[in-house]
């Protein structure tokens, strides 16, 4: 089914716009090369030219311009300048804020899956790594360089090498690999203690009295070592680091045959370089097309980057940040009958993909709907805080938002070249919905940015609403197209391989990545969309 209205509405220029109909139609033009090309490029350099370019300004670092905010990039960066205290004083509460987002009812998404949402939640928190000392900061790189399995330092990278045949360190489970357990064989009644050969790898402390302190043994014995905390944290993330690891396992292992005289360190930096190549096309061509309001196939264009001025060093910013806690999308339970998976059914549950395998699980979850995105829909268990230790999801991500003093709504999609909307009605029909925000902020032009991407409505063949398609898509094109593997001088046989380009040109899917490595190739299904059958 084509979705016609939005490339026009996403401002592609008019020469490429005037064309859309036909090159998406029944012909399939989509399919030409050079077709696919052109119109690929327009619709990026659009969306990536549609608001100030980096390097910006201003950062968390400071509120004004300074060496500091224009180099130190362990600070946030920040696309607009903060409110103002008269502005900050007139926000309502932050409770009241925080139980907009409350779920009373399941609002299913039209078409996107659970399985887009672990796939959305691995993918970012490898660059959106908010640290737990000073807010302001960001403890990744910036870079999408699949950290998940790699660690994010080379002493961490150490850790998790088998230093042979460039290999990854797992284990075989009923005949299928799997990265290695993080902690050591417990002794009855002591607690959990790291593998002797992972000490360092993270801050125990932080895993076990933090990401696991409700966790039952069981699920901690079967805890994996991979490359972030939180890899472990959810069904998603886990079979998304399995996935991985056996991809960058079996490359390594055509590399070793290809090439004998290579040693291990050069097969495991070239595995590397494809896997995170193969990573960046699948955010371009399979992740963003499904966030993206059409079906035209977009393609990462080669080399695009190096000839446009939106290229420049990654630095993401505070708003992309926080505009990425898609909490809607949760659903109160994944799966039907006595099965079914709550909350608890699905974070820290390493024992279930192992019961089941990583083809039952994907296949579960891209059959089953997430929510919508939108105010209204988020999980209780996202929302409400169960201890007053411990705020709940929600409430951290409203806390930093007020902490950064972003500006409103209204400011941001002028930012965006987009119009000022005039009334609450303008930005939902939800006369409920108008009313709650109206009694809350009075005025449009006071809406808070980060309620306000919640709040604006959109269409079913859309995912989320204008502003945020447009803060996603520049953001996700202009960070993952600018990554140095894809530069002329280097995305060639000699980083690769022959091979190594061929493996690359030949993935277009996740579905295709998960099929070669599993046990049971025909049991594969991986879908963004949970209507659709690979």
């Amino acid at each position: 089914m084509m979705k016609l209205p939005l490339p026009m509405k996403v401002r592609v220029p008019d020469a490429v716009a005037r064309q859309l109909p036909k090159v998406v139609g029944p012909l399939g033009l989509g399919g030409i090369e050079p077709i696919r090309r052109l119109v690929s490029r327009a619709l990026i350099n659009t969306l990536g030219y549609s608001t100030t370019l980096r390097p910006r300004a201003l950062s968390l670092a400071s509120d004004y311009t300074s060496w500091l905010s224009l180099t130190d990039r362990t600070f946030s960066g920040r696309h607009l300048p903060p409110s103002t205290p008269e502005q900050q004083a007139a926000l309502p509460a932050e409770a009241d804020v925080v139980a907009l987002y409350r779920r009373e009812q399941l609002t299913p998404a039209s078409d996107t899956s659970v399985m887009f949402m672990f796939f959305a939640q691995w993918f970012t928190d490898s660059f959106l790594r908010t640290s737990l000392s000073d807010y302001r900061k960001n403890e990744s790189n910036h870079e999408i360089d699949l950290c998940q399995i790699y660690g994010r330092n080379i002493e961490a990278t150490n850790l998790l090498r088998s230093m042979q045949g460039g290999r990854l360190k797992s284990q075989i489970i009923k005949g299928e690999e799997y990265p290695a357990f993080l902690f050591a064989p417990r002794e009855a009644a002591k607690p959990a203690v790291f593998k002797p050969e992972f000490v360092g790898l993270f801050d125990q402390a932080f895993i076990t009295d933090v990401i696991l302190r409700s966790a039952p043994d069981a699920q901690t014995d079967t805890f994996f070592a991979v490359g972030l905390e939180h890899g472990n944290s959810t069904i998603g993330n886990t079979v998304m680091n399995i996935v991985f690891l056996r991809e960058h396992n079996r490359v390594a292992g055509i590399l070793a045959k290809e090439n004998p005289a290579w040693d291990d360190e050069r097969i495991f930096q070239t595995a590397r370089n494809i896997l995170i190549v193969m990573l960046l096309k699948l955010v371009v061509e399979e992740y963003i097309m499904h966030i993206g309001p059409f079906d035209f196939p977009v393609e990462a264009v080669p080399f695009i980057a190096d000839e446009e001025r939106w290229n420049r060093t990654n630095w993401c910013a505070i708003e992309f940040n926080l505009l990425y806690r898609w909490h809607s999308l949760v659903p109160n339970t994944i799966g039907m009958g006595p099965k079914a998976l709550d909350a608890t059914g699905f974070r820290n549950n390493n024992s279930l993909v192992l019961e089941q395998g990583i083809e039952a699980i994907m296949a579960m979850c891209s059959q089953e709907p997430a929510g919508k995105i939108g105010l209204q829909n988020t999980p209780a268990f996202l929302v409400d805080s169960s201890n007053p230790n411990w705020p709940s999801v929600e409430q951290t991500t409203v806390g930093l938002m007020r902490k950064a003093r972003l500006r409103s709504f209204n400011d941001y999609r002028e930012a965006y070249g987009l119009s000022r909307l005039s009334s609450f009605e303008e930005l939902t029909p939800d006369i409920e919905l108008q009313q709650r925000l109206e009694a809350l902020y009075g005025d449009i032009d006071k809406l808070e940015w980060y309620v306000g991407i919640f709040a604006e409505d959109y269409p079913d063949y859309m995912m989320m609403g204008e502003l945020m398609t447009y803060m996603v898509a520049n953001d996700a094109f202009t960070q993952a197209l600018t990554n140095p593997l894809l530069a002329r001088n280097v995305f060639n046989d000699a980083t690769f391989t022959k091979t190594g380009m061929s493996i690359l040109k030949e993935t277009t899917s996740l579905q295709e990545i998960v099929t070669r490595n599993a046990a049971s190739p025909d049991a594969v299904h991986v879908s963004f969309s949970y209507g659709s059958q690979s």
